[in-house]
């Protein structure tokens, strides 16, 4: 039997690459396949298992036909498979595959019920749900036999094909199986091959940290919708700095991939890992879509947050304290309204830097992976009621074991940002002779406001949580060597007030010192991964660093002068005291002149 070309139209159903029809006589030959793919980070194997044998005919170049003329050498169970002869189209009015072959009398060919079977199938859109139906069923129906594709390509017989793409998932490998494809070769291609697509996709992640001082740069060129996403609304970078106690934004971004329709159901989870350096966050917001579902993660408890926002358990976030981890799973991000091949997930949160953070490089290094479902062909059935249950779950929604779960997901390579503080060390010394002086008292402004620290009694003060009203203090003292030391600065510029002077000096004229300190990041959201490149100089008043190799701290000397300033009180006493002698001198001189009259006048 004859199959018009609608079928020819069928026949190249999920493959990426069309088969155009060139005008050949009608012949069997074999065509020369290979499969077109990308770069890959391991090893797809891709087996053809034929379905239906068949000649290309072109005879009518306007009306060109592939014409069944039997069962595939791998089409042996296909054949009397229950899934595949209960295949029918969902076109209203459509035959099933084995009511085509029923309808033909008993004498019937194997050649005529592969005709018949193909009958069922004549018409089905490229692509189409139906397709990808007709594909997984052939594929479970067809598991042994099939003919490799080397990757210079292989000389398969005219007829109709599956092909399957098999593929280990291995550590961060970042990959994806490609759909079931379904592919004509025929005689068509016999002068130029047939390069088959395969059709495969997987989601990317950005991690970003906003920068409260310098104003970064933009992405080179156009960016992605992604990298759009990520810098959107505020000074987004991929290094900052602050200070020790300070709530730093962090904000990831996450991509879907381009077949996510291929997917029933599809895992997708952030493991993000804080620096131990930062406290765990309180809460975390999850936006799915710009416009869709918003979701608060808060409240933790023994690790586990409440989500609002969601039902069930499709969304579970969680702190693992052993590795310093944010965990946000969904079971099904299909699961909301909206979700496409378009859409970004945003999780942001804040957390605290803490006073065991890292002054310079190699600073506080902050990175997350997005987990995926990497295989479109797999039956996942998500499991939303088990709230301890962190893997994808096999088709009966049970982990077989760990292995079989991995298999079924990939990870994407970490992005990474980093978090810089930094320290300045005061000496207080004699102006002339340079000694070191101890017992000088400061405060350290930013603006006007004074700043909190933490005395750890040996000279240094950790910068604090600037919302403690107890165990901080705003006054530092030189020590014995005349040094104090100022942990967990942000880069920015600060007042230095000295407050009481060393025991035999006096406070200068103008107590006030500015301190500007610059860190020189990178800033162009391009940063390396390496720290060394992420910070390049830091310079106090304009004087760089004597440690270039960890731009960590900053020193700076401030003098103090010998003087003695005797007490007064009362204001204008002094003047008082000046004006009553003043006065007396002249009652005295008054009286000694009227004495020397009054004896002249008795002489006379």
């Amino acid at each position: 039997m004859k199959n018009t070309r609608k079928f020819l139209a069928m026949a190249a159903a999920l493959a990426l690459t069309a088969c155009t029809m060139a005008p050949v006589a009608s012949y069997a030959v074999d065509v020369n396949v290979k499969m077109n793919t990308s770069s890959d980070n391991a090893e797809h194997t891709y087996t053809a298992y034929q379905i239906f044998t068949g000649e290309y005919d072109n005879t009518d170049p306007e009306n060109p036909e592939f014409n069944i003329t039997g069962w595939g050498s791998d089409a042996t169970a296909l054949k009397t498979d229950a899934g595949f002869l209960a295949f029918k189209k969902s076109e209203a009015g459509s035959k099933t595959v084995g009511e085509y072959i029923a309808a033909l009398p008993a004498t019937a060919t194997d050649a005529q019920k592969a005709a018949a079977a193909a009958k069922a199938l004549d018409g089905i859109v490229d692509d189409s749900a139906d397709a990808q139906a007709l594909a997984d069923i052939v594929a479970k129906a067809i598991t042994s036999g099939g003919t490799a594709i080397q990757e210079a390509g292989t000389d398969l017989a005219e007829g109709y094909y599956l092909i399957k793409d098999a593929y280990t998932v291995s550590d961060d490998s970042n990959d994806a199986v490609s759909r079931f494809i379904l592919q004509v070769s025929s005689s068509d291609k016999a002068a130029t091959g047939l390069s088959v697509a395969t059709k495969k996709s997987y989601p990317s992640v950005i991690k970003k940290v906003l920068e409260n001082v310098k104003t970064p740069a933009g992405f080179d060129g156009t960016p992605s919708a992604l990298e759009t996403a990520s810098i959107n609304g505020g000074k987004w970078n991929d290094v900052a700095d602050y200070n020790i106690g300070d709530a730093v934004p962090f904000r990831v971004c996450g991509s879907m991939p381009s077949t996510l329709n291929d997917y029933d159901a599809y895992y997708y989870k952030f493991t993000d890992t804080l620096g131990t350096q930062f406290d765990q966050p309180q809460e975390v917001t999850i936006k799915v879509g710009e416009d869709g579902t918003t979701l608060t993660a808060s409240n933790p408890v023994d690790g586990v947050y409440t989500v609002t926002g969601d039902t069930g358990t499709n969304c579970r976030v969680k702190w693992d304290s052993e590795k310093n981890q944010i965990l946000v799973t969904f079971e099904d991000i299909k699961a909301y309204a909206g979700v496409d091949a378009n859409t970004i997930v945003t999780v942001e949160y804040t957390a605290k830097l803490n006073s065991t953070a890292i002054i310079g490089i190699p600073g506080q290094e902050n990175k997350v992976d997005l987990t995926y479902s990497n295989n479109p062909n797999w039956e996942y059935t998500p499991n939303t009621n088990d709230e301890k249950e962190d893997v994808p779950k096999d088709d009966n929604g049970t982990p077989e074991d760990e292995t079989d779960d991995k298999e079924k997901t990939d990870k994407t390579p970490e992005d990474k940002v980093i978090v810089f503080t930094y320290e300045i060390d005061v000496t207080k010394i004699d102006g002339t002779t340079k000694d070191k002086l101890k017992d000088a008292e400061f405060e350290l402004k930013s603006g006007t406001t004074k700043i909190k620290f933490i005395d750890n009694n040996n000279g240094t003060y950790t910068v604090a949580d600037q919302s403690l009203t107890s165990g901080v203090t705003t006054t530092v003292k030189s020590g014995a060597d005349g040094v104090f030391k100022f942990i967990g600065l942000d880069d920015g510029t600060y007042i230095l007030t000295e407050t009481k002077a060393p025991e035999g000096y006096k406070l200068p004229a103008d107590p006030d010192v500015e301190l500007v300190l610059s860190a020189e990041t990178a800033n162009d959201q391009a940063w390396s991964g390496d720290p060394e490149d992420a910070l390049t100089d830091l310079a106090l008043n304009n004087v760089s660093v004597e440690d270039t190799t960890d731009f960590d701290v900053a020193k700076i000397d401030v003098e103090n002068n010998k003087g003695t300033s005797l007490p007064t009180t009362g204001g204008m006493g002094t003047t008082l005291f000046v004006l009553g002698g003043g006065c007396a001198a002249g009652l005295a001189g008054i009286y000694l002149v009227s004495r020397k009259r009054s004896k002249d006048e008795n002489a006379d």
